[in-house]
Protein backbone atom coordinates (compact mmCIF):
# COMPACT_ATOMS: atom_id res chain seq x y z
CA UNK A 1 0.00 0.00 0.00
CA UNK A 2 1.44 3.38 -1.04
CA UNK A 3 2.03 6.13 1.51
CA UNK A 4 0.68 9.65 1.02
CA UNK A 5 4.21 10.75 0.18
CA UNK A 6 4.47 8.12 -2.57
CA UNK A 7 1.08 9.10 -3.95
CA UNK A 8 2.09 12.76 -3.98
CA UNK A 9 5.30 11.89 -5.81
CA UNK A 10 3.42 9.89 -8.45
CA UNK A 11 0.95 12.75 -8.92
CA UNK A 12 3.80 15.20 -9.46
CA UNK A 13 5.30 12.85 -12.05
CA UNK A 14 1.95 12.55 -13.88
CA UNK A 15 1.48 16.32 -13.91
CA UNK A 16 5.05 16.88 -15.12
CA UNK A 17 4.63 14.28 -17.88
CA UNK A 18 1.54 16.08 -19.19
CA UNK A 19 3.30 19.45 -19.01
CA UNK A 20 6.38 18.16 -20.87
CA UNK A 21 4.13 16.66 -23.54
CA UNK A 22 2.00 19.79 -23.98
CA UNK A 23 4.62 22.54 -23.59
CA UNK A 24 7.90 20.79 -24.31
CA UNK A 25 10.66 20.14 -21.80
CA UNK A 26 12.54 23.41 -22.33
CA UNK A 27 9.41 25.58 -22.01
CA UNK A 28 8.19 23.83 -18.86
CA UNK A 29 9.45 25.41 -15.66
CA UNK A 30 9.33 23.95 -12.18
CA UNK A 31 6.96 26.80 -11.27
CA UNK A 32 4.57 25.71 -14.05
CA UNK A 33 4.57 22.16 -12.71
CA UNK A 34 4.03 23.35 -9.12
CA UNK A 35 1.06 25.47 -10.23
CA UNK A 36 -0.44 22.59 -12.19
CA UNK A 37 -0.41 20.17 -9.26
CA UNK A 38 -1.61 23.00 -6.99
CA UNK A 39 1.35 22.84 -4.65
CA UNK A 40 4.21 25.11 -3.73
CA UNK A 41 7.49 25.28 -5.59
CA UNK A 42 9.25 24.32 -2.35
CA UNK A 43 7.14 21.17 -2.06
CA UNK A 44 8.12 20.25 -5.61
CA UNK A 45 11.82 20.75 -4.84
CA UNK A 46 11.46 18.60 -1.72
CA UNK A 47 10.59 15.69 -4.00
CA UNK A 48 12.78 16.56 -6.99
CA UNK A 49 15.88 18.76 -6.60
CA UNK A 50 15.96 19.68 -10.30
CA UNK A 51 13.89 19.56 -13.48
CA UNK A 52 16.23 16.93 -14.90
CA UNK A 53 15.63 14.67 -11.90
CA UNK A 54 11.91 15.10 -12.45
CA UNK A 55 12.33 14.20 -16.13
CA UNK A 56 14.22 11.06 -15.10
CA UNK A 57 11.27 10.09 -12.91
CA UNK A 58 8.83 10.75 -15.77
CA UNK A 59 10.84 8.51 -18.10
CA UNK A 60 11.07 5.76 -15.51
CA UNK A 61 7.34 5.92 -14.76
CA UNK A 62 6.33 5.83 -18.43
CA UNK A 63 8.51 2.86 -19.43
CA UNK A 64 7.77 0.91 -16.24
CA UNK A 65 4.02 1.38 -16.68
CA UNK A 66 4.12 0.15 -20.30
CA UNK A 67 6.35 -2.81 -19.40
CA UNK A 68 4.21 -3.82 -16.40
CA UNK A 69 0.99 -3.75 -18.40
CA UNK A 70 2.47 -5.57 -21.40
CA UNK A 71 4.00 -8.38 -19.34
CA UNK A 72 0.84 -8.71 -17.26
CA UNK A 73 -1.21 -9.21 -20.44
CA UNK A 74 1.41 -11.64 -21.75
CA UNK A 75 1.37 -13.85 -18.66
CA UNK A 76 -2.44 -13.83 -18.44
CA UNK A 77 -2.83 -15.65 -21.78
CA UNK A 78 -2.08 -19.40 -21.84
CA UNK A 79 -1.89 -19.79 -25.64
CA UNK A 80 1.58 -18.64 -26.69
CA UNK A 81 0.63 -17.11 -30.04
CA UNK A 82 -2.29 -15.22 -28.47
CA UNK A 83 0.00 -14.12 -25.65
CA UNK A 84 2.53 -12.73 -28.12
CA UNK A 85 -0.22 -10.90 -30.01
CA UNK A 86 -1.56 -9.36 -26.80
CA UNK A 87 1.95 -8.41 -25.74
CA UNK A 88 2.49 -6.72 -29.10
CA UNK A 89 -0.77 -4.78 -29.00
CA UNK A 90 -0.22 -3.47 -25.47
CA UNK A 91 3.41 -2.62 -26.19
CA UNK A 92 2.62 -0.77 -29.42
CA UNK A 93 -0.26 1.17 -27.88
CA UNK A 94 2.07 2.30 -25.11
CA UNK A 95 5.10 2.93 -27.29
CA UNK A 96 3.14 4.97 -29.84
CA UNK A 97 1.19 6.99 -27.27
CA UNK A 98 1.77 10.77 -27.34
CA UNK A 99 3.52 10.81 -23.96
CA UNK A 100 5.98 8.05 -24.91
CA UNK A 101 6.82 9.74 -28.22
CA UNK A 102 7.24 13.08 -26.44
CA UNK A 103 9.63 11.52 -23.92
CA UNK A 104 11.80 9.93 -26.61
CA UNK A 105 12.00 13.26 -28.45
CA UNK A 106 13.05 15.02 -25.24
CA UNK A 107 15.85 12.54 -24.54
CA UNK A 108 17.03 12.52 -28.17
CA UNK A 109 17.38 16.31 -28.29
CA UNK A 110 19.58 16.65 -25.20
CA UNK A 111 23.11 17.95 -25.82
CA UNK A 112 25.82 15.42 -26.68
CA UNK A 113 27.52 15.92 -23.31
CA UNK A 114 24.34 15.11 -21.39
CA UNK A 115 24.31 11.86 -19.43
CA UNK A 116 20.53 11.67 -19.52
CA UNK A 117 20.26 9.38 -22.55
CA UNK A 118 22.84 6.89 -21.33
CA UNK A 119 21.29 6.79 -17.87
CA UNK A 120 17.82 6.36 -19.38
CA UNK A 121 19.00 3.33 -21.34
CA UNK A 122 20.98 1.72 -18.53
CA UNK A 123 18.56 2.37 -15.67
CA UNK A 124 15.16 2.24 -17.37
CA UNK A 125 15.04 0.77 -20.87
CA UNK A 126 17.56 -2.04 -20.43
CA UNK A 127 16.01 -3.38 -17.18
CA UNK A 128 12.55 -3.37 -18.84
CA UNK A 129 13.87 -5.44 -21.75
CA UNK A 130 15.73 -7.72 -19.35
CA UNK A 131 12.37 -8.54 -17.81
CA UNK A 132 11.02 -9.39 -21.26
CA UNK A 133 14.09 -11.55 -21.89
CA UNK A 134 13.49 -13.33 -18.57
CA UNK A 135 9.91 -14.09 -19.64
CA UNK A 136 11.16 -15.59 -22.91
CA UNK A 137 13.81 -17.56 -21.03
CA UNK A 138 11.11 -19.10 -18.82
CA UNK A 139 9.27 -20.22 -21.96
CA UNK A 140 12.49 -21.72 -23.29
CA UNK A 141 12.95 -23.63 -20.02
CA UNK A 142 9.38 -24.93 -20.34
CA UNK A 143 10.04 -26.11 -23.89
CA UNK A 144 7.56 -23.66 -25.43
CA UNK A 145 10.33 -21.79 -27.26
CA UNK A 146 13.57 -23.27 -28.56
CA UNK A 147 16.69 -22.66 -26.52
CA UNK A 148 18.47 -19.49 -27.58
CA UNK A 149 19.91 -16.27 -26.16
CA UNK A 150 16.89 -14.75 -24.33
CA UNK A 151 18.16 -11.18 -24.74
CA UNK A 152 18.62 -11.65 -28.48
CA UNK A 153 15.14 -13.17 -28.70
CA UNK A 154 13.69 -10.12 -26.94
CA UNK A 155 15.49 -7.80 -29.34
CA UNK A 156 14.26 -9.80 -32.34
CA UNK A 157 10.69 -9.59 -31.03
CA UNK A 158 11.04 -5.84 -30.50
CA UNK A 159 12.24 -5.30 -34.05
CA UNK A 160 9.44 -7.41 -35.50
CA UNK A 161 6.65 -5.73 -33.55
CA UNK A 162 7.87 -2.15 -33.95
CA UNK A 163 8.15 -2.62 -37.72
CA UNK A 164 8.07 0.87 -39.27
CA UNK A 165 5.34 2.13 -36.91
CA UNK A 166 7.69 3.71 -34.36
CA UNK A 167 9.69 5.66 -36.95
CA UNK A 168 6.54 6.89 -38.69
CA UNK A 169 5.06 8.03 -35.39
CA UNK A 170 8.27 9.61 -34.11
CA UNK A 171 8.88 11.53 -37.33
CA UNK A 172 5.30 12.72 -37.72
CA UNK A 173 4.52 10.57 -40.75
CA UNK A 174 1.64 9.02 -38.80
CA UNK A 175 -0.69 11.24 -36.79
CA UNK A 176 -2.59 8.62 -34.80
CA UNK A 177 -1.93 4.88 -34.66
CA UNK A 178 -4.55 2.82 -36.48
CA UNK A 179 -5.85 0.09 -34.11
CA UNK A 180 -6.32 -2.31 -37.02
CA UNK A 181 -2.74 -1.75 -38.21
CA UNK A 182 -1.45 -2.26 -34.67
CA UNK A 183 -3.33 -5.54 -34.33
CA UNK A 184 -2.22 -6.72 -37.78
CA UNK A 185 1.40 -5.84 -37.02
CA UNK A 186 1.26 -7.64 -33.66
CA UNK A 187 -0.16 -10.77 -35.32
CA UNK A 188 2.45 -10.77 -38.07
CA UNK A 189 5.22 -10.21 -35.52
CA UNK A 190 3.96 -13.13 -33.40
CA UNK A 191 3.90 -15.44 -36.42
CA UNK A 192 7.37 -14.39 -37.57
CA UNK A 193 8.77 -14.73 -34.04
CA UNK A 194 7.39 -18.25 -33.71
CA UNK A 195 8.86 -19.23 -37.08
CA UNK A 196 12.23 -18.37 -35.56
CA UNK A 197 11.79 -19.50 -31.97
CA UNK A 198 9.16 -22.25 -31.95
CA UNK A 199 10.60 -25.49 -30.46
CA UNK A 200 10.79 -27.13 -33.89
CA UNK A 201 12.29 -24.06 -35.64
CA UNK A 202 15.73 -24.58 -37.23
CA UNK A 203 18.66 -23.33 -35.21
Amino acid sequence: MRTRSEEKRREIVRVAARAFEELGYERTSMLTIAERFKGSKQTLYNYFPSKEELLRAVLDFDVSEIADKALEEFRAEKDLRKALVRLGIVFLNGQLAPAAISNIRIVATQPAESTLGGAFYQNVLKPAWERAAAAFESLMDEGKLRKADPWRAAMHWKGLVLSDLFERRLLGAMAEPDPQEIESTARQAADAFLRIYAPDAPD
